[in-house]
């Protein structure tokens, strides 16, 4: 991938990411919301003029508003987990492509002792930041932990 695509796939990414972060804080707070609507809808029976029908009918809408919220958020975090394994890779890979220009350039250089070491140095990183790479890329993906 050349580097102005992989530059723009990154911000792409990095885009993503801070909206599934976003919409998981509004879900979070909605959950919170409905988990204190429930708490407070036994007193609804207890202490108003509420036919017990209706009291349940509202937990019930309720309930459901909570499990699918809770649902939503559980899909939102398989997709944040993707999209950093994937922005991860795509940042080792930009490294990699950054450290193979520096070598290229470095190689152009007159032969030196130091020049050696570095090129020596920069074709280890090249080594190790493509298999973290690969790594990244080919990591199964860890289910989410369960909302509370």
């Amino acid at each position: 991938m050349p580097g102005q695509e992989l530059t723009k796939a990154i911000a792409r990414l990095r885009l993503l990411l801070s909206t599934v972060e976003s919409k998981l804080k509004e879900l979070d707070e909605a959950i919170r919301q409905f988990q204190a609507q429930l708490a407070r809808a036994p007193g609804q029976a207890i202490y108003s003029s509420y036919p017990l029908e209706g009291v349940l009918a509202a937990m019930a809408e309720v309930q459901e508003r909570l499990n699918a919220a809770q649902t939503a958020r559980q899909h939102l975090l398989a997709i944040q987990q993707r999209v950093q394994a994937e922005l991860d890779a795509l940042r080792l890979t930009q490294r990699v492509q950054e450290v193979k220009e520096e070598l290229a350039k470095l190689q152009e250089q007159p032969d030196s002792e130091r020049v050696a070491q570095e090129v020596q140095r920069l074709e280890a990183l090249i080594d190790d930041y493509s298999q973290q790479a690969a790594r990244a890329i080919t990591q199964p993906s860890q289910p989410p932990p369960p909302s509370s």
